[in-house]
């Protein structure tokens, strides 16, 4: 090869390397020929809105928070939201009822057998009210203590009016040991109606009373 070719070969390697190589402007229009055509007023960034999730953002609790002493606003797209929101606030209340003494035994079973079906109960409960009513919706904040049976109830602020009533009893038929009884009562049949979600065995031994707390 003759020695002026070998240095125009070294020079465009290095050139390339560097990366100052400029293409011409025939392969430059032919690549963007072949690209993907965007519609009028489309930004070549990459979009500033992602959708997240409570496991892939770490401040979502932060943003929406299992307590609040505001309503609850939801339209259509956000029922999903909504429900998630309103199912972890109604476990953190029946822990905070059960107390570390209840608790410990039957927090599994109530979380398998007993809130699935209130989420159902909660949907059907509430997919009716209007936009104008659910701006009025809040959670009750304090589960009855001793012997009560209140864990949360769902309300309008405005009028005060319940809309669901979530509670548990204590049962102990003869011979059978003692049973928590999970049932809800609702504003579509005014409260008339026990509806039952079934009951967690707790044994033959009388439970602690609500809230109480296990001594080491």
């Amino acid at each position: 090869m003759m020695p002026w070719m070998k240095r125009g070969l070294v020079i465009s390697s290095a050139l390339l390397t560097l990366g100052i190589f400029v293409p011409p402007n025939e392969y430059v229009k032919e690549v963007q020929a072949q690209a993907p055509a965007k519609s009028i007023g489309e930004s070549s960034e990459k979009p500033l809105v992602y959708k997240v999730n409570e496991t892939s953002y770490e401040l979502y609790h932060d943003v929406l928070p299992l307590s609040t002493d505001h309503y609850i606003h939801r339209d259509s797209s956000s029922q999903e939201v909504f429900t998630e929101y309103v199912m972890n606030y109604m476990y953190d209340q029946s822990m905070m009822k059960f107390g570390s003494a209840i608790a410990g035994k039957i927090e599994e079973p109530f979380k398998q057998e007993i809130l699935p079906k209130l989420k159902d109960i909660l949907i059907d409960t509430t997919s009716d009210l209007t936009k104008e009513e659910w701006e009025q919706v809040t959670l009750s904040k304090h589960p009855a203590a001793g012997l009560g049976e209140k864990i949360v109830h769902l309300y309008n602020q405005e009028s005060g009016e319940d809309l669901l009533r979530f509670h548990v009893r204590r049962d102990h038929p003869p011979k059978q040991g003692y049973l928590f009884n999970f049932h809800y009562h609702t504003y579509l049949d005014q409260f008339e109606k026990h509806h039952d979600l079934g009951s967690i065995y707790w044994g033959k031994d009388s439970p602690p009373q609500w809230m109480s707390v296990n001594r080491v």
